[in-house]
């Protein structure tokens, strides 16, 4: 409790015990908590009643639900401080990487670990701390020399894992994921390598966690993505990588930005904008798009309008050959997504329609089955129905039938499912409403 309350919401305990009467108060509900009731629930003497943790939750921005998921304190998004707060230095960063490889711990979809000026400082530490090299890793005792083969072969079962994750959505190789990391870190401790081939297996840890950050994320996982993108921006500092890390920070930000953390995203992004002029085009080009949807769910309209022009010409300029592999997903088609939610976002859904059809005809399945909710919605607000249904089905049957996993894509479905409301009377309505109900459960 005591974490949430410094790390999450800056407050001290007489603040927060206000807070909390003043939130009730909005709710209906009469709280009498004081600075000892806080002081008393944090030692442990008893637990918050059930009134007081609905109005945490509502705090805290946590549904109600929450509070029945588990017992008090276990429903609190509460991080591994490891993960945040431990030093920038190689070793640190090591066992960091072990901690998530050898984790077990269950999450719970929808909302974020931590947000506000704690997010932030994630970036601000990441763009001021200096790489580091901790020489004991190459003398560990007993290790098997760990080869530029080797690394390459790591790599390759990397890359495998992204294209999986890619083609059926992450759901399913998180624990493919977190095997693969588990090896790398078992290497950077015990194998006997140069100090380049530490600082690749450093990078493709960064890989790793970021992959399963993503496919945490796109199972709304986002506590638990967190900790993985936090723990992939510490692995691109010991690897040296300003495009990486830049990378990581593009993730985090958006992660931030949907959850309302509009702030701590536009921080992030910041963080992120300082090794600009460090990278490829291709990243440059990222930068500005993933800028472009930070600012629009700041309500930055014009801000992000321009980012995205900045995006394209940065990406007509670049050359695929300076593009990593963790990269390649970007491209015009990643971009005509960026451009047909902000069209959409500001009241051009028509234009939206053309530019959502393109970028989904040319995304992997997964993407397709996000991307087509998102085409379904602006067809909606543009006024064509049959548009919006076929759209949607479109996502229904990749989902539903196509054996794809995205949450994101489902909660997607949820936004058309309530659009589609208003024709709720048409058979065709009705019957394309009942697949999504049978499949979200709503």
């Amino acid at each position: 409790m005591a974490y949430v309350r410094v790390s999450l919401l800056g407050m001290g305990k007489a603040q927060f015990a206000e807070a909390l009467k003043a939130r009730a108060r909005l709710l209906g509900y009469n709280l009498g908590t004081t600075r000892s009731t806080v002081f008393k629930w944090e030692r442990g003497d008893h637990d918050p009643d059930e009134i007081a943790q609905i109005v945490i939750a509502d705090l805290l921005q946590i549904p109600a639900s929450a509070c029945r998921s588990a017992p008090w304190p276990k429903w609190l998004p509460a991080w591994d401080a490891q993960v945040l707060s431990t030093p920038w230095a190689t070793g640190d960063t090591l066992k960091t990487l072990k901690t998530l490889s050898a984790s077990d711990q269950m999450d719970r979809r929808g909302f974020l670990g931590i947000g506000g000026a704690a997010l932030v400082s994630i970036g601000t530490q990441w763009a001021t701390s200096a790489p580091h090299c901790d020489p004991s890793l190459e003398a560990a005792a007993n290790g098997d020399n760990v080869t530029p083969a080797v690394v390459d072969r790591l790599g390759q079962r990397v890359q495998s894992l992204r294209a999986l994750e890619q083609e059926a959505g992450g759901g399913g190789f998180i624990e493919s994921g977190k095997t693969d990391l588990e090896l790398i870190t078992r290497m950077l401790e015990n194998g006997r390598c140069t100090e380049e081939t530490e600082r690749r297996l450093y990078a493709l840890g960064a890989e790793v966690c970021c992959l399963l950050g993503w496919m945490n994320y796109d199972a709304s996982f986002n506590s638990a993505a967190q900790k993985y993108y936090a723990a992939a921006l510490r692995a691109s500092r010991a690897a040296n990588d300003d495009t990486l890390g830049a990378h990581m920070l593009c993730f985090m930000a958006v992660q931030a930005a949907t959850h309302q953390e509009q702030m701590a995203a536009v921080g992030l992004m910041e963080s992120a904008d300082s090794v600009r002029g460090r990278v490829s085009l291709t990243m440059q080009a990222s930068l500005a798009a993933h800028q472009a949807t930070v600012l629009l769910k700041a309500g930055q309209e014009k801000a992000a309008g321009q980012a995205l022009n900045r995006a394209f010409a940065a990406l007509e300029r670049s050359n695929s050959d300076d593009t990593p592999a963790y990269l390649q997903w970007f491209g015009e088609a990643q971009l005509r997504s960026t451009e047909g939610r902000f069209l959409l976002s500001t009241g051009q859904a028509a234009k939206a329609t053309d530019v959502l059809e393109k970028s989904v005809d040319h995304a992997p399945r997964r993407d397709q089955a996000v991307r087509c909710g998102a085409l379904a919605l602006a067809y909606q607000q543009a006024g064509d129905l049959d548009g919006a249904l076929d759209a949607t089905n479109r996502a229904l049957d990749l989902i539903d039938n196509g054996g794809i996993h995205t949450q994101r894509g489902v909660e997607r479905l949820r936004e058309v499912h309530k659009a589609l409301a208003p024709h709720r009377s048409e058979s065709k309505v009705k019957e394309t409403r009942a697949r999504i109900a049978a499949l979200t459960t709503l």
